[in-house]
């Protein structure tokens, strides 16, 4: 997943140069007509919305997070309240190579809007994260707006009517995301249960096999009770350990089609010291228990950043090489994919384009990397300062780890200083940073 900023500055008696957040290159998009049941209060009325979906330029990559949004025509004037502010969210479907249903959130508005007049609905925006190559084709699902008219909250709900068409294809370049497997507990008894996820999976059955620690001789016998299904990629399900499985160290196997995933268990016997009950000596009617159990489903692996402009310190040539500095948006990296594989946040900067053809070199901007892990977070690694350019430049990292997960919210920025040559022509400057998720 990839971020930009373009860089801009003024070289003119003066020379300022400027930082702004934007959005990457020319996006796609599709248009159509999507007819909404509407419900508000106790009335009922139809809502037929245009609507244009844009993404990211086809094709995007498995593992990118994209931006994809949504302009909905007013929604009709039948409000019997003038309206003060309202915020509008829709569900953003996906089908296709992937499946999976998104949150459209748009910005809260003001008016007033007086009653019975069109409320303007506008731009709603997802972020989706990408796990499969191929098409995704979007459309179009439940959409809820709630509005304020003096302190009381008007609540309208419009549910599709009848099928709704496509109104964007993306196509994504790559293999799916690499299928990952989880077992807990990792140690049991002969006959005991072990509950399963994962990710990155596809469509259709996964099989479940016992092997040896080596990750041989499996055998689907070795289990029993076995459950899998998924959805959305994630894996659930669960088995239990064959009665009479000598104490050791296997593997279990999953399988799907061409996808292989092997996670170590521990099998024990019980024995020896015997687990105290704590109902022991007691009526049932004085003493009872409750099994508590939680499923933890991994997410995405994202990429934020403060908008805005980063503006460096003007600089009035002298006949010298000057020095302007600033500092990057922050950056928010969060990793909740619930793996053990690490990540890595690099950057690239392209040369500051000038009026005439002038330039200044990419390689005059250098940075000093700043990382910072969230409480609870795995550790982070902080890239050396130096100079920028096409060659990508680490900003910030995390290890993969062979003890656990590697996860956590991380922020991220850097201290930027511009070197900017005695013989500089006057005029504004752009450059383009990219950072890149992966």
């Amino acid at each position: 997943m990839k971020r930009q900023a373009a860089l801009r500055g003024l070289v003119a008696g003066a020379t300022a140069v400027a930082a702004t957040a934007v959005a990457g290159g020319p996006a796609r998009a599709g248009t159509g007509t999507v007819t909404y049941d509407c419900q508000m209060f106790a009335s009922s009325f139809t809502y037929t919305a245009e609507v244009e979906v844009s993404g990211p330029p086809s094709p995007a990559g498995v593992g990118d997070t994209v931006r994809i949004e949504a302009d909905l025509s007013d929604l009709p004037g039948v409000a019997p309240l003038k309206i003060d502010s309202w915020r509008t969210t829709a569900k953003l479907l996906a089908s296709g190579a992937q499946s999976g249903t998104y949150d459209l959130t748009g910005p809260r508005r003001k008016g007033p809007v007086e009653k019975k007049k069109p409320l303007p609905i506008g731009e709603l925006t997802a972020r989706v994260p990408l796990t499969a190559g191929g098409t995704v084709d979007f459309t179009l699902g439940t959409l809820t707006l709630t509005g304020t008219s003096f302190g009381i909250s008007v609540p309208i709900t419009c549910r599709p009517k009848g099928r709704t068409p496509k109104l964007l294809s993306l196509k994504v370049r790559g293999e799916s995301s690499p299928a990952t497997l989880l077992a807990d507990p990792a140690t049991v008894a002969p006959g005991a249960g072990i509950k399963l996820s994962g990710s990155g999976w596809g469509s259709g059955e996964v099989k479940l096999a016992l092997c040896r620690e080596d990750g041989t001789a499996c055998d689907a016998g070795g289990l029993t009770d076995v459950t899998t299904s998924v959805a959305d990629g994630k894996l659930t399900g669960g088995a239990k350990v064959k009665e009479g499985t000598a104490t050791g160290t296997y593997k279990i196997k999953a399988s799907q089609g061409d996808t292989a995933k092997l996670v170590a268990i521990r099998v024990e016997a019980p024995g020896g010291e015997t687990e105290t009950d704590p109902c022991a000596g007691k009526e049932p009617e004085q003493c009872g228990q409750q099994d508590v159990t939680v499923t933890v489903t991994g997410g995405p692996l994202t990429l934020a950043q403060d908008p805005g402009e980063v503006v460096l310190d003007p600089v009035t040539l002298n006949g010298t090489a000057q020095t302007t500095t600033g500092t990057l948006r922050k950056v928010t990296v969060s990793d909740a994919r619930g793996s053990s594989v690490g990540w890595s946040l690099i950057g690239t900067l392209s040369d500051f384009k000038g009026p005439a053809g002038a330039s200044i070199a990419a390689g005059n901007l250098t940075w000093t990397p700043q990382c910072a892990a969230r409480a609870g977070a795995t550790p982070v690694v902080t890239g050396t300062p130096g100079p920028l350019g096409e060659a990508g430049v680490l900003l910030c990292s995390t290890a993969d780890s062979t003890a656990g997960p590697v996860g956590g919210t991380y922020d991220a920025g850097a201290a930027l200083s511009l070197n900017v040559p005695a013989a500089t022509a006057s005029g504004e400057y752009d450059a383009v940073l990219t950072l890149t998720l992966s």
